[in-house]
């Protein structure tokens, strides 16, 4: 089993609950959910996470500005934002603020493996 430590922050139910099966499945075996920013800081304040996926489109706060807190809360986190709306602009203002990448919906197991190559988690 891998120790990545995993967060996939995400509004959308069927969304967490489809990119945490296919990590587990991957064989990580630590992945994380949070609905919201107030959940994902309070999580990134007990754990610290090695990869957090984020989607831009969050209720109460959206994941460009929750990015920002989460570079300040969880440093040594790899963020990489989601979202089905790939504008240039967003992965533009997505990258200058720290992410590591831009992942686009619908997420598959394929581009997730891809993702994680890419950035290092074997």
């Amino acid at each position: 089993m891998n120790q990545t430590n995993i967060l996939i922050i995400d509004d959308v139910e069927a969304i967490r609950t489809f990119s945490s099966l296919v990590l587990k499945r991957m064989g990580y075996e630590f992945v994380e959910t949070a609905d919201s920013a107030e959940v994902a800081l309070d999580k990134v304040q007990h754990v610290v996470f090695d990869l957090i996926l984020l989607d831009i489109n969050l209720p109460s706060m959206n994941g460009l500005e929750l990015l920002k807190h989460l570079r300040i809360k969880s440093p040594d986190s790899k963020v990489v934002m989601c979202s089905a709306n790939s504008s240039d602009n967003n992965i533009r203002q997505a990258i200058g603020d720290g992410a590591e990448g831009f992942l686009v919906k619908p997420v598959t197991p394929t581009n997730l493996a891809s993702l994680l190559h890419r950035l290092g988690f074997e």
